[in-house]
């Protein structure tokens, strides 16, 4: 067993909520830590930086197929630090890329999958990149989706279809994730997180997981945006804490569009609690 605990999520799905809360935790805060300091404790696999010191190259000069090769050697590096446990931020969906795989099982310690809506997912990423809400419909069906890296500090992330990405974590018997709804993280964050804890194989202490839920609460993080920015929001975004409401989608989309995402994803709906007894949208 290796020390790599993946953080996984399709974007906008609640994974730096998650990052947060655990970076309160583990540091046992006395005061909220510094959104701007969550790479600090957390590694995400989309960041360049290791690749272009592996190759001595600038990531303007490394293509994807140079990407995909040196990937598990990234992640073998991450590992070997020393620390018994490596948090990961990752948007990948499991998947082999020209015979090497986006995550590398074998270092991993554990792995904790946050699923959203996808209607408010569709939402939420529409507004981080400044897009149509219904052009994200298409990307959310599309088996083709990714997120370009940007050549410069961010390497390609490929999602594929909202349900495939979905099942690629929750359904991979070595991974074995644990599955977080963001909608009950939401309704029932003590519980949830308490969960996360455990997963992780730490010691649920009462008061320390109460300061966590709150130094990482949406009022927190919105706060903190508002007053030292955040170094991950989008530069098409005028914030990136918007406050994380449940069904949104509803209320935006137009019951055509609705259907679209419902009819292409009813399975992974219905396994996972978004679809009532007669297949209808339940917040």
């Amino acid at each position: 067993m290796g020390n790599l605990v993946w953080l996984a999520s399709f974007p906008k799905s609640g994974n730096t909520w998650l990052r947060l809360f655990l970076a309160n935790y583990v540091m046992n805060a006395t005061e909220p830590f510094p959104i701007n300091k969550a790479h600090l404790l957390t590694f995400g696999d989309m960041t360049g930086a290791p690749y272009e010191k592996l190759t001595r190259k600038p990531l303007a000069e490394l293509d994807d197929a140079t990407i995909d090769r040196l990937r598990p050697r990234v992640h073998r590096a991450l590992a070997g630090q020393k620390a018994d446990i490596m948090l990961v931020k990752t948007h990948q969906a499991v998947l082999q890329r020209g015979g090497d795989w986006t995550v590398t099982a074998d270092l991993t310690k554990a792995s904790i999958y946050v699923i959203r809506n996808p209607l408010d997912v569709a939402v939420s990423y529409a507004h981080h990149y400044n897009r149509d809400p219904v052009d994200i419909i298409d990307a959310l069906n599309s088996p083709w989706h990714k997120l370009p890296g940007d050549k410069k500090s961010i390497v390609t992330q490929y999602l594929g279809r909202w349900s495939d990405h979905v099942l690629s974590w929750v359904d991979d018997p070595v991974l074995a994730p644990l599955v977080m709804r963001y909608e009950d993280m939401k309704r029932d964050p003590k519980s949830e997180f308490g969960r996360a804890i455990e997963h992780l194989g730490l010691d649920v202490d009462e008061e320390r997981l109460k300061r966590a839920i709150s130094f990482s609460s949406f009022t927190e993080l919105s706060k903190q945006e508002q007053v030292s920015g955040f170094v991950e929001r989008s530069k098409n975004a005028d914030r990136f804490f918007r406050g994380g409401r449940i069904g949104d989608g509803i209320e935006q989309f137009t019951s055509e569009q609705i259907s679209r995402i419902v009819d292409e994803h009813r399975t992974v709906l219905a396994r996972f609690g978004y679809l009532n007894s007669h297949g209808e949208l339940a917040l």
